[in-house]
């Protein structure tokens, strides 16, 4: 995907000279996918609640997990608390978003993937990272 400056200023009824607009992470983070939807990488968010002792055991046991699975590049990156991880293999993506989501209840996470979020960013990673090469 090309990225035209035009398609962040969209027209609207105020004037035809519109300098400046309002952009949000998951915009940028939309963008980026979709801009990198050939390459095929994916881009989790990480949410990181600031709460108690009991978020710190819910990080350490999922580390632990993600390294039990052979992750070890995410579990580094996990346990420094990177905000957005971005992986070029989707195999590896698909393995590290399902391992988050599924097994920690203090830490969150949404996946970016060919400028799609959610359960259709779902759909399309569990597509390529299962597709027979």
């Amino acid at each position: 995907m090309n990225m035209n400056i035009d398609t962040l200023f969209p027209a609207t009824e105020e004037t035809d000279d519109i300098v400046v607009t309002a952009l949000n992470h998951q915009d940028i983070v939309l963008a980026l996918s979709a801009a990198l939807a050939t390459e095929k990488v994916a881009v989790l968010h990480m949410l990181y609640p600031r709460t108690d002792a009991r978020t710190h055991r819910s990080l350490d046991e999922l580390v632990d997990r993600l390294h039990g699975h052979g992750l070890h590049q995410v579990a580094r990156l996990v346990s420094q608390e990177a905000h957005y991880l971005v992986f070029k293999e989707p195999m590896k993506a698909w393995k590290a978003f399902n391992e988050i989501r599924h097994d920690s209840l203090a830490i969150g996470v949404h996946l970016y993937y060919r400028g799609f979020v959610g359960e259709a960013a779902e759909r399309a990673l569990d597509v390529d990272a299962h597709a027979k090469d």
